[in-house]
């Protein structure tokens, strides 16, 4: 481990701050958390005797100022003693009425009694030095509160309760396992002895060890999704029904719809959930040929989109011609043929036909106006999401995870490679690719970590968790 001036220094302090959002509420938590945290809530409720509380006890009472004795609040006190809370340490709890007022009081005396304003994650950085979790459970923390969707807030909960973390402990243990058999190995080798021992199947071993850790590596994508939203462009020539579809998907006016070309200048970007899956919805600018300046910003725009885009999704005015619109087209995912109120079930075979005819599957057919089909077209968007996701509620769900899984499973190839080699120097050098391995592991939870690390993961916690 790594030993720094955020670590040394910010554990003997004793920490407060408020936990809950601003703004109008039925409760607003204060946290004071370290060696001290009894003694300096006690001095706010002076008729209880809080420094006799057991460990998980509660209790009403007043808060008072205790310089000044006046009245700040009624509150409920919440008592924990460590190692027995989130933090590992002694923590006290005050919860008052919601609102701006209270806690910001409270905060004020602990901090004149000599607490010191909790930095972005504190808290949740020492309940990891102190052993209540692994950094994989801490990042989760950080995953629920960011949660978009239902699914995204359950594959975060799994990790907090330890699912990736006692995953990666199952395959530190296995590639150490490794490791010690092939350093075995060496103290056999003698000139008479041609490769490595082989009763303990290193090289069928290793190859399991690095298949999974690739599959979970490979999860990553579906964390990504689910986690920070696909990006689904809506895309097509101008009056094509973007603008209309957009708001109809979204259940709102948010994007401005007339019957002028070009209305539509900016993509313009909105959030919402299909089938547990968050989606970062994307109207854009109309696609043709134009000496504007400023409207071809706008149409460079849509392309950089569509080629960024999840999902691609081509609009087409099934009332216009289809040749001048299909030139447009930037590669989509699907097509739509929206306006599906102006014109027959005949004039739809045919246009269905040309764009098979042309490479493109079968579009789906709506009205964005009556909104007619959007149900089948929310059905082939989630459809098409599934796909880009495992399913799995074991998911890699940060880039850092990704990377570290990514850099030991390449070692233990590399490994595996040397150790094929069969000769004594390449053994020494097997062994140092499967510690590396092993230490690629040990910083997803945490085993090995430094400051640096700590300060990067914490500093993206809100004050007061």
């Amino acid at each position: 481990m790594s030993e720094g001036f955020f670590i040394d220094i910010a554990m003997e302090k004793t920490i407060a701050a408020i936990c809950t959002a601003p703004g109008a509420a039925g409760i607003s938590v204060v946290r004071v958390s370290g060696k001290q945290a009894l003694e300096l809530a006690a001095q706010l409720c002076p008729k209880k005797k809080l420094k006799k509380m057991e460990g998980g006890s509660f209790f009403y009472t007043t808060l008072h100022s205790p310089i000044t004795n006046e009245l700040i609040d009624e509150a409920i006190v919440l008592v924990y003693r460590a190692p027995h809370s989130y933090t590992g340490e002694d923590t006290v709890e005050l919860q008052v009425h919601g609102g701006h007022v209270s806690s910001q009081l409270i905060l004020k005396e602990l901090l004149s009694l000599g607490a010191i304003s909790a930095s972005a994650g504190e808290f949740t950085c020492r309940a990891f030095l102190n052993g209540r979790l692994d950094l994989s459970r801490a990042e989760a923390v950080l995953d629920i509160i960011n949660a978009q969707s239902e699914r995204a807030g359950r594959i975060a909960a799994e990790q907090l309760c330890g699912s990736l973390g006692k995953r990666i402990d199952e395959y530190h243990s296995l590639i150490m396992d490794i490791c010690a058999d092939v350093e075995a190995t060496l103290d056999f080798m003698d000139d008479e002895t041609s490769g490595l021992l082989e009763p303990i199947n290193i090289p069928e071993r290793l190859q399991k060890f690095i298949y999974s850790v690739r599959q979970l590596a490979a999860t990553w994508r579906s964390g990504q999704l689910l986690r920070e939203g696909a990006l689904l462009v809506l895309s097509g020539v101008p009056n094509a029904g973007k603008s209309t579809l957009f708001n109809a998907l979204l259940g709102q006016q948010r994007a401005i719809v007339t019957d002028i070309p070009g209305t539509t200048r900016d993509s313009i970007e909105e959030h919402l959930i299909i089938d547990g899956i968050p989606i970062r919805l994307a109207d854009t600018a109309g696609l043709r040929e134009t000496d504007h300046a400023i409207e071809q910003l706008g149409i460079n725009r849509t392309k950089e989109l569509a080629k960024a885009a999840d999902i691609c999704l081509a609009v087409i005015d099934g009332t216009q011609p289809l040749e001048p619109q299909l030139a447009q087209l930037q590669n989509p995912d699907f097509v739509v043929l929206n306006k599906a109120d102006a014109f027959t079930e005949a004039e739809a075979e045919n246009l269905v036909s040309k764009l098979k005819a042309n490479g493109y599957a079968e579009p789906v057919i709506i009205s964005a106006k009556t909104e007619a089909g959007l149900t089948l077209l929310r059905k082939q968007i989630a459809s098409k999401l599934q796909s880009q996701t495992t399913g799995n509620e074991l998911v890699a769900v940060s880039e850092r995870h990704h990377k570290l899984l990514v850099a030991a499973a390449d070692s233990a190839e590399e490994a595996l490679l040397l150790y094929e080699d069969g000769l004594e120097a390449a053994a020494v050098f097997c062994a140092q690719k499967l510690r590396e391995a092993a230490e690629a592991l040990a910083a997803i939870t945490g085993k090995n970590y430094n400051e640096a690390l700590l300060n990067n993961i914490f500093s993206k916690f809100c004050i007061g968790k």
